[in-house]
């Protein structure tokens, strides 16, 4: 397999190394602290997508019918005598290619669906993953949060399990909203905040973490929605209150065209994760280049794309950030 890899910044990822050597030679590895993530946001915001995408191969499953349905934890393991670009799955032990995990995790949520009264579990299960290119790192995707009028059992079930991690300090959060929604509508993001900062835990006795902004990005998907505006100006005041509303915030785009992949062969899937960084990147380039020349033959004074945005935009920039997260916890 290709192109697995976690890029780390490399003087960092070998001060790592080196602890990690440390602490095996004096048996101390279980002592040694690991990054842990989670992943948060309302459901089919693409938290799941946005994983595979950083872990770089299909791991999680993709059926519309069926939702994260308990906190799956996504242990990747630092394993330097693996060949590079190989994954070794160790947990679950009855699993032996990458290519049969997400069917997998599929079969489990299925059964949890159809047994817990809610439809939905606390109890968390684990995949490890060993890699040559990994940095030692914990993702925890947790269900979507569920808006609207629905199943409130169902709807506090989740609240709880997710306090237990954005609570929880040692937890970084990876917020997910969609690109459209605009901050009044942000169920997730109103709820996340009030999970980290009431008085008094629903279901922890961690103290509120007032401070989880400074430990917490904002992922907004599915920027396919903005690309269909024309207009520049309108483009960059979308963008520019996006960042009043939500701080450290950055913008991806997962799927184009329609792909799915749940259609289509894992290898080909694998492809596309691989291929997504480079046609992202020259969609998002031809747009941008559009709204300028609409810029420069509007009679309506369009504004051009205000360049400090393009940072900004990006499974690369998502990626980075994520690695980010990673080194703060780290140093």
């Amino acid at each position: 397999m290709e192109q697995t890899g976690i890029l780390i910044d490399p003087a960092a990822f070998q001060a790592y190394t080196e602890l990690r050597k440390i602490a095996a030679e004096y048996n101390m590895e279980d002592e040694l602290e690991v990054p842990q993530l989670v992943v948060v946001g309302e459901t089919s915001a693409g938290k799941s997508m946005l994983i595979q995408n950083f872990i770089r191969f299909p791991c999680t499953f993709g059926a519309v019918d069926v939702a994260t349905r308990c906190p799956v934890a996504y242990r990747l393991v630092h394993k330097p005598n693996l060949e590079r670009g190989k994954i070794r799955v160790v947990q679950p032990k009855n699993i032996n290619n990458p290519a049969e995990l997400s069917g997998h995790l599929k079969v489990v949520m299925e059964q949890i669906q159809r047994e817990e009264r809610t439809g939905f579990t606390s109890k968390l299960y684990q995949v490890e993953l060993e890699s040559a290119d990994y940095t030692d790192f914990e993702i925890v995707d947790v269900p979507g949060l569920i808006a609207g009028s629905g199943d409130k059992a169902a709807r506090d079930t989740v609240e709880d399990l997710v306090e237990v991690y954005v609570r929880n300090p040692r937890f970084s959060i990876v917020l997910l909203k969609e690109a459209s929604q605009l901050k009044v509508n942000a169920y997730g993001a109103l709820r996340i905040r009030e999970l980290c900062t009431l008085p008094k835990g629903r279901v922890t006795t961690f103290p509120p973490r007032h401070d989880y902004e400074e430990h917490m990005i904002t992922i907004q998907t599915k920027f396919d929605t903005i690309m269909k505006t024309k207009n520049g100006t309108a483009v960059n005041g979308l963008i520019q209150q996006s960042c009043e509303d939500f701080g450290k915030t950055y913008f991806v785009n997962m799927i184009f065209d329609g792909y799915s992949m749940e259609d289509n062969l894992y290898k080909t899937n694998v492809e596309y994760i691989a291929n997504l960084p480079q046609l992202e990147k020259e969609r998002v380039d031809e747009w941008i280049n559009n709204l300028n020349a609409a810029a420069t033959q509007s009679s309506g004074n369009f504004q051009k794309f205000n360049s400090d945005y393009r940072e900004l935009i990006g499974i690369d920039v998502v990626r980075q950030q994520i690695q980010q997260l990673w080194l703060k916890v780290c140093n």
